[in-house]
């Protein structure tokens, strides 16, 4: 019935007993949930009898999670459960038992203590469940007298057991019993009014002949009741007739229910009485007094009576009239029936589904994007919603107030989307906005500079449609861009509004702290949020998302956490948010103190006083610090701290006023499909053989093709696994992504006599091979890709046919082209050692990917290959879209580039990126430099030359520029640095004289920067000329000069190669490079 449920239904209870109602009631529960609702149950327990320790696990052994549902059986003060209960994972559902109140007890006995310690007890703990289920309603409404919400609360009666097949030739004979005895059976106590029953039964066989009165149940003999009845009894000198059996086994049970006539009670506190159905099971008439449950259990029975007076002629008609015995008995088979394992299965499948939705009720999700003056990264996000495996999405872009072109960048995916306006700069109303347009059964929020992993749409439906029906919001793992690191996971926030991102047990566990979701990665059920109001408008930016979790949780619903709900953030410049110290401190402090006096507990002018001690010490003292660093000005402080105390005081403010929230309930049912297609996903084991591997390592043309395809591949739903070399060994784990870097050995095996070198590498590639190995075995490999530098899976290339798996080899540069190029000189014996390793890896794959044309057939021609070799041309590719690290600011040049500001202004900037050596063509460009500087005028343009140096190009510059301000060389540069130098020049020269790809075009272009490049190697393969670039003769200073000036003078030229250029990068984007590396895998695991 609920296969597709994935959680256990877990039941706690304080003790398993053998014979009591509550302890068999545990057991019927869970084998009907094994064999009836079909899943996996457990119990735990503090403690058990020996007869049923098989079926139970300790309490201490707890360890539920978000999808499992916790049902706790609560009927007395819990000394141990309770607290385990409440701070477990889960859906946490109380069963309540009913407690008597102390009141019937004599005050500081052991009941008064126990009962009143339980109803306390409930009182804390009633508000830490999402739903409560009684044995009766009359349970119910004392937990609903309680403050919790009626419609999530439900009866679920005690399932009774049948009666054993018992017949009486089968037990052994208990002396002096006839057919006209009554019976109790229950516990010696106040509540039970034993003492009042007594009474009746000494009054009434005073003037009727009938058999004794039989009180069946344990008693304490130390209590003040006990002493009180066998008092009463001695006092009424019915010794003989009123007996006490104490507990009793159930074969004696059995025989006084068949030697008597009628079952009275007199208790005044049932929250269901059991007994009161199993002596109806007998087919005895029950007789019981009308107050509690007792008149709901026995359902308007006509034996329950009001008073003594009407007892008494029900008696007599019990042991006078057949009639309306059997009218009794009649009414209390219909009982039965009503409480039979069927029809209580019936209440529990009405339970089950309230709290476990139908299969595939989930279906569609609306994707929100609330977006403000970032239209690059908008196109970006839809462009990858293209590629989702999924297509029961729709997406919803609320807009507002841009300014730049994002109405261009909407007009032109308007077929696709549902476009929405907000006039007001507030992400709350934004996402209000977007939450009235949505359609789907659940509504999705990204930021426009996010993109969801291409399975995201599956996986958050799958969980959705596998958990309870309380999860009212979810979120996922995010990674932050450029670091296949997370940005957060987890998110716990306590009610100062400060978080913790993957938090410990012990927070988590810590009822100060609640779960919230990062906004750019949350879904919620959109019935529950409009139920709570949507996002509270008050918070313009920062807490929105974690206030609509509070109040999800202060409504009963749970925030659960999708570990595999991957999504990619850029964390992009916003108004919000220029650079690490320039934030919207005003709204950000204003919506702290607003929140922290929504949900903190105490006095407002306490909670005040702590508010002002955490933003001194967290805030300001953040600020104070980028001060005592020079990161800041002192008038950059100033202004800083002046608009934190504004906003404190403005928060204060807010909070005096009503929550501006969600008031529609209208449902947009014109769900608006974003795409047709979709695609079935299988999930890979890629492993990566690279040296370089930023920004782990140190960064280079092959680690940045290697980062950016492991960044698509990751995206594309696949685990990757990367083998690097370090200086020392460890494993990093980010989700799908596994980093092993193994140590540099500084002791090589000795293969080889004549040679350190093929040593080293024969040594490295042997430690790889038997990684891969081991590997394997833990995780199975679908393909292993490594580029053909320095031949690192040379030894796996070896093994590969034997273990099954794939090996794909990317030609770059080989060493016998390299050598050449870079005039190393390079021994014989060493050349041929490396070349034959570098053709037998490539002769021993299962396919070779050419990252051009150009390198294929220059490695062909050098190293007369086999002609067997499966070759795949595969570009290199990069990420379309600038990556800047918000540590550094995203405009702010920082102050090793600071001294550029001046220089660079009003000038047409030419930039040099890469290494400076003979190679890269650093002469060619200084040539060319001087001829353009005879002719233009060098006011007009500026020329930058970035990158680590081999030789003295300072000198070179000093030399043959002295006076001239126009030649800059700035030494080698972070990657934040190379981004900005990219966004801040015009024109990016690449005079290289050989190069199997070139990353430095493509680098430039997603800038979108034209780039005047050689036409040595692959490069006119990357720079296409008059479209994305301009291409001179390999060599010629003078043909690069002219192409330099062209794009001096000419503006049109310079405008069209510019949207060339971003035209380009998207041909050779890293997700097309991925996705047809990843058909060439499919091919390969067939």
């Amino acid at each position: 019935m609920y296969s597709h449920f994935k959680g256990r239904f877990i039941q706690v209870i304080e003790s398993l007993d053998m014979y009591d109602a509550c302890s068999n009631h545990v057991v019927h529960i869970d084998e009907y949930v094994r064999k009836k609702i079909g899943i996996q149950a457990e119990i735990y327990v503090k403690h058990v009898h020996p007869d049923r320790k098989h079926l139970v696990k300790y309490i201490d052994h707890l360890d539920s999670s978000d999808e499992d549902i916790v049902f706790f059986h609560f009927s007395a003060f819990s000394e141990y459960c309770a607290e385990k209960v409440i701070t477990a994972s889960g859906l946490k559902v109380l069963h309540y038992h009913n407690i008597t109140p102390h009141y019937f007890f004599e005050k500081n006995t052991f009941l008064y203590n126990l009962c009143k310690k339980g109803r306390n007890q409930l009182k804390d703990i009633v508000n830490h469940f999402s739903f409560i289920t009684g044995d009766s309603n009359y349970n119910l409404e004392e937990i609903i007298t309680l403050g919790f919400e009626k419609s999530k609360t439900q009866k679920l009666p005690i399932i009774i057991n049948e009666i054993s097949n018992i017949g009486t030739g089968n037990i052994a004979n208990i002396a002096n019993i006839d057919s006209d005895n009554i019976i109790f059976v229950g516990r010696i106590c106040e509540n039970k009014c034993q003492h009042k029953l007594i009474e009746f039964y000494n009054d009434y066989i005073k003037n009727n002949e009938i058999g004794r009165l039989y009180l069946v149940g344990k008693y304490d003999t130390s209590s003040s009741y006990y002493k009180k009845i066998i008092n009463l009894i001695r006092e009424l000198k019915i010794e003989d007739k009123v007996i006490l059996t104490g507990p009793v086994s159930e074969i004696q049970l059995y025989e006084y229910y068949s030697k008597s006539k009628c079952f009275i009670s007199f208790s005044e506190h049932e929250g269901f009485g059991v007994p009161l159905l199993e002596a109806a099971q007998h087919g005895i008439p029950v007789l019981a007094f009308n107050e509690a449950a007792v008149s709901e259990t026995l359902e308007c029975s006509p034996g329950v009576f009001s008073s003594v007076d009407e007892l008494y002629k029900m008696v007599d008609k019990v042991f006078t009239e057949n009639d309306f015995r059997k009218k009794i008995i009649n009414h209390q088979e219909n009982v039965l029936k009503n409480n039979s394992l069927q029809a209580w299965g019936e209440s529990a499948d009405s339970f089950f589904k309230k709290i476990i939705p139908e299969k595939e009720l989930f279906k569609k999700i609306s994707v929100v994007i609330c977006t403000f003056n970032r239209c690059d990264y908008l196109d970006r996000c839809l462009d990858y919603l293209t590629k989702s495996y999924s297509n029961v999405f729709e997406v919803i872009v609320v807009n507002g107030p841009s300014t730049d072109e994002t109405e261009f960048v909407l007009n032109k995916w308007k077929d696709r989307i549902k476009i929405r306006t907000n006039s007001e700069r507030n992400l709350s109303r934004s996402r209000n906005i977007g939450i009235e347009a949505s359609s789907g059964e659940l509504v999705a929020f990204i930021d426009d500079d996010a993109i969801p992993f291409l399975d995201w749409f599956d996986i958050i439906l799958n969980y959705f449609n596998s958990t309870h029906n309380f999860v009212a919001g979810v979120g996922g793992p995010t990674y932050y861009a450029g670091s296949l690191k997370f940005q957060a996971e987890d998110i716990f926030v306590d009610t100062f509004g400060s978080s913790i991102i993957n938090p410990g047990k012990d927070v988590k566990s810590n009822p100060e702290y609640r779960r919230s979701l990062l906004g750019t990665n949350s879904v919620f059920r959109r019935d529950y949020l409009v139920e709570v109001g949507g996002f509270d408008e008050e918070y313009d930016y920062y807490l929105d998302e974690t206030d609509v979790c509070f109040r999800l949780i202060r409504n009963g619903y749970l925030i659960n956490h999708c570990e595999e709900a991957y999504l990619r953030h850029e964390f992009a410049q916003s108004e919000n948010r220029v650079n690490k110290y320039s934030y919207n401190w005003r709204s950000i402090v204003k919506n702290i103190v607003y929140f922290s006096l929504t949900y903190s507990s105490g006095e407002k002018y306490e909670v005040l006083k702590e508010l002002k001690a955490i933003i001194e010490r967290d805030r300001i003292g953040y600020l104070r610090d980028g001060l005592s660093k020079s990161e800041i000005s002192q008038l950059e402080f100033n202004a800083y701290v002046d608009a934190i105390w504004d906003g404190f005081n403005a928060g204060v403010k807010a909070f005096d006023v009503e929550p501006k929230l969600l008031s529609s309930t209208f449902i947009d049912n014109s769900f608006k499909q974003f795409k047709n297609d979709k695609f079935n996903h299988t999930k890979k084991h890629i492993v990566v053989v690279s040296k370089e591997f930023p920004p782990f390592t140190k960064s280079g043309g092959i680690g940045t093709l290697y980062y950016n395809l492991v960044s698509e591949f990751i995206l594309a739903g696949h685990y990757v696994t990367v083998i690097i070399q370090s200086e020392t060994s460890s494993t990093y784990e980010a989700g799908r992504f596994k980093l092993i870097s193994l140590c540099q050995n500084t002791h090589c095996d000795f293969f080889v006599a004549d040679s350190a070198i093929a040593n080293e590498i024969l040594d490295w590639s042997k430690r790889v091979a038997i990684e891969i190995d081991a590997l394997n075995e833990i995780h199975p490999v679908s393909v292993v890709d490594s580029c053909l530098w320095d031949s690192e899976v040379y030894a796996f290339s070896l093994i590969s046919k034997e273990l099954n798996i794939p090996l794909v080899v990317r030609l770059v540069t080989p060493l016998l082209v390299a050598n050449e190029m870079n005039k190393w000189n390079m021994s014989s014996i060493d050349l041929d050692y490396l070349s034959s390793f570098e053709r037998t890896v490539v002769e021993r794959a299962d396919a070779v990917i050419p990252i051009s044309d150009s390198i294929k057939e220059t490695f062909k021609a050098k190293y007369k290959p086999s002609e067997d070799i499966r070759y795949s041309k595969i570009n290199a590719g990069l990420a379309y879209w600038p990556m800047y690290d918000i540590s550094s600011g995203y405009q702010n040049f920082g102050e090793k580039l600071s001294s550029l500001n001046h220089r660079l202004k009003g000038k047409k900037v030419f930039l040099f990126m890469g290494r400076i050596e003979l190679r890269k063509g650093i002469d060619i460009f200084l040539d060319a430099i001087e001829k353009v500087n005879s002719i233009e005028d060098v006011r007009n343009c500026c020329f930058v030359i970035a990158g680590s140096a081999v030789i003295d190009v300072n000198k070179m510059i000093i030399e043959r520029f002295a006076g001239n301000y126009n030649v800059v060389y700035i030494g080698a540069v972070s990657d934040a640095e190379r981004e900005k130098l990219y966004a801040a020049s015009d024109v990016v020269v690449f005079p290289s004289r050989y190069e199997s790809f070139g990353l430095v075009p493509l680098e430039a272009f997603v800038h979108g920067k034209p780039v005047i490049a050689s036409n040595a190697g692959a490069i006119p393969e990357v720079v296409i000329d008059n479209e994305s670039g301009l291409i001179f003769d390999d060599g010629s200073a003078d043909s690069l000069a002219s192409k330099i000036e062209q794009l001096i003078n000419d503006d049109k030229l310079y405008h069209t190669l510019s949207i060339g250029a971003l035209k380009r990068v998207r041909e050779l984007s890293s997700y097309n490079s991925a996705e047809q590396s990843i058909q060439l895998y499919n091919s390969l695991c067939k």
